[in-house]
């Protein structure tokens, strides 16, 4: 009898399973040092989770030049159209800014859903200096390093777990994106199912748009950007 260990069908399935694991498991552990060290890091609560997300992206990075791919292989490739990219970074944002307040209003038939928990954030009500800062680092310390995780990495090796087929993809984006939102738990239940909705929305442009990273790049950043604008112009607490 042929051993699972020896069947190449077993293990072509069984290394996208290892190699998330593997990163999961740098970024876990980023962001456990994190916590331990949170009163010697230059950044406040505010980036809670920078080390995990920058580690994990790292080792992504270092994990598929191992394997023999390239940068190609995450997204990272010219759109075929030029002039199609700010047409599909628009689209896809107006999809998410339209799913993330209809989702809630049908779920709110059974469940009760909370506001995202962003009180960390508070500092940048009111305060133009904090918000342009904030807009202007998070697509290098967010948008980029979790696009090349979660979509350009997860997704990928996900379909190939699952298969490259139309089923395959839908279940690697939908299993992404509950890891995406799981990974934004500091948000509270709230925010949970806001980045869901990120995640899978992300995902599905991702494949759509012929897996080109840049694209939900941009439409990431501008997600990033429109939730500054809204917490500049929110009511100061108390």
């Amino acid at each position: 009898m042929t051993s699972a260990a020896n069947n190449p069908s077993v293990r072509s399935r069984l290394q996208p399973l290892l190699d998330i694991l593997l990163v999961m498991g740098v970024s876990v552990g980023a962001f456990l040092l994190e916590l331990l060290l949170s009163d010697r890091l230059p950044w406040g609560q505010e980036a809670r989770g920078l080390l995990g997300v920058l580690a994990g992206a790292g080792a992504v990075l270092v994990l598929t030049r191992v394997r023999g791919g390239g940068f190609s292989y995450l997204g990272f490739k010219p759109p075929r159209r030029w002039w199609t990219f700010p047409l599909w970074v628009v689209g896809i944002f107006v999809v998410f800014v339209m799913a993330q307040n209809a989702v809630p209003v049908v779920l709110s038939n059974w469940f009760e859903i909370p506001q995202p928990d962003m009180s960390r954030y508070d500092h940048i009500r009111g305060n133009s200096s904090a918000a342009l800062t904030m807009a202007l680092l998070l697509p290098l310390t967010a948008a980029i390093p979790e696009e090349i995780v979660y979509r350009g990495f997860l997704v990928q090796r996900l379909r190939e777990f699952f298969g490259a087929n139309a089923a395959g993809g839908t279940t690697a984006v939908l299993v992404q994106a509950l890891i995406f939102a799981g990974a934004h738990f500091q948000w509270g239940m709230g925010g949970m199912l806001m980045t869901f909705i990120m995640g899978a929305v992300w995902g599905f442009a991702f494949l759509l748009c012929g897996r080109n990273l840049w694209v939900v790049i941009g439409a990431h950043s501008a997600a990033h950007i429109a939730l500054v604008a809204q917490l500049y112009h929110s009511a100061p607490l108390g």
